[in-house]
């Protein structure tokens, strides 16, 4: 499995090492649960990439990660997310995230929003307009300008020099 550099920690919590991150170019992804069975999770399309997001938290902690996971989806907002998981003070929330995820809430929804925009941007041939619209951005310009700021580049040329490198 080929490991990105450009999210991945270590963290020591209570003396224990935990590793999180995001791995790009991930051909299959086996997943052990302690109860014995298993799950294969794997990149049938073999000009697409498969992205796993690892996420290491403390078993008491799970109420809050799971709260977080299961609601980041609908809402692209810190107060809508703070509120969705039970919280009314977006400082409590945010400390809760710190200490779980070891980077801020506003931090990690832009990596997620921009994994996402990297996967459409290898996996699809949608319009740039498109994946503004799906991504939540109101305009292609705000798109534009998230990606160079994120990446260094326009999409049009990230999705250029990953056309060049296929064929």
């Amino acid at each position: 499995m080929y490991k990105s550099e450009f999210n991945h920690r270590i963290s020591y919590r209570s003396g224990i090492q935990s590793e999180s991150g995001i791995y790009g170019n991930v051909r299959e992804c086996i997943l052990l649960f302690k109860n014995g069975t298993q799950k294969v999770i794997s990149n049938e399309n073999e000009n697409g990439t498969l992205t796993v997001n690892i996420l290491c938290h403390l078993a008491k902690e799970n109420n809050f990660v799971e709260s977080v996971i299961n609601n980041y989806d609908y809402t692209d907002r810190l107060d809508d997310l703070s509120e969705k998981c039970g919280f009314n003070s977006i400082k409590t929330f945010t400390r809760h995230f710190k200490k779980n995820f070891n980077e801020t809430p506003k931090q990690w929804m832009l990596s997620i929003k921009k994994e996402a925009l990297l996967d459409y941007l290898r996996n699809t041939d949608y319009p740039l307009k498109q994946i503004a619209a799906d991504l939540g951005f109101s305009n292609l310009s705000h798109l534009s300008d998230f990606c160079l700021q994120k990446t260094g580049k326009r999409p049009d040329e990230l999705r250029k020099k990953i056309i060049d490198r296929s064929g």
